[in-house]
């Protein structure tokens, strides 16, 4: 998430390190959970080969919750009033992101190979939940349907902002349009095909 709180071109990131899920600030490189052996066993992996839901929140307040399948992640979650001692480097200056964007993609650094499969995606201003959470997959199946784009929805979500990574004291509001109907053809994708 592009993080104009900490600079140009910088951002909050969620991905994985250590076999974990984690928050990483581009800025500084703290982490979230803190990557000790204690910090390490506070967060949850990505388990191969099944559906995981991943959510998350971003607070006006620096405050982070994050959920896997429906359960809260005690190490990546931070804020006022939240305990976790496993948040050192995170926690050492005020940290309030201000996001000004949304992405989805995943990068390795250890030269390790992942394919990761996104489904599902939601932005919205509360939670939304999981339902089916962690089924086995991904399947793959014929596709008789096209997407053109045609029609237009806005989908209004509010963000945090701050001075760091992410969220901001006050409220920033982003926009997010997406355009898609489906319409029947012919056309049949080959397995893992587009």
């Amino acid at each position: 998430m592009p993080d104009t709180a900490e600079g140009v071109n910088q951002h909050l990131r969620v991905g994985g390190m250590s076999e974990i899920l984690m928050y990483n600030r581009q800025d500084n490189d703290a982490t979230l959970p803190d990557l000790s052996p204690q910090g390490i066993a506070t967060s949850q992996n990505l388990a191969a080969g099944t559906w995981q839901c991943l959510e998350y929140h971003l607070g006006t307040d620096g405050s982070i919750e994050t959920w896997l399948n429906g359960a809260a992640i005690a190490g990546l979650t931070v804020g006022p009033g939240v305990s976790n001692a496993n948040a050192n480097g995170w926690t050492r200056s005020k940290f309030v992101p201000k996001i000004s964007g949304v992405y989805f993609g995943w990068e390795s650094y250890g030269g390790s190979t992942n394919t990761f499969w996104y489904d599902d995606i939601a932005i919205a201003s509360s939670r939304i939940g999981c339902s089916g959470g962690g089924s086995t997959g991904p399947t793959t199946s014929k596709a008789s349907t096209t997407t053109k784009a045609s029609s237009t929805s806005k989908v209004s979500t509010t963000l945090v902002t701050s001075t760091s990574a992410g969220n901001t004291a006050s409220t920033t509001k982003a926009s997010t349009t997406t355009s898609a109907t489906s319409t029947p053809s012919s056309c049949v994708s080959p397995k893992y095909g587009q």
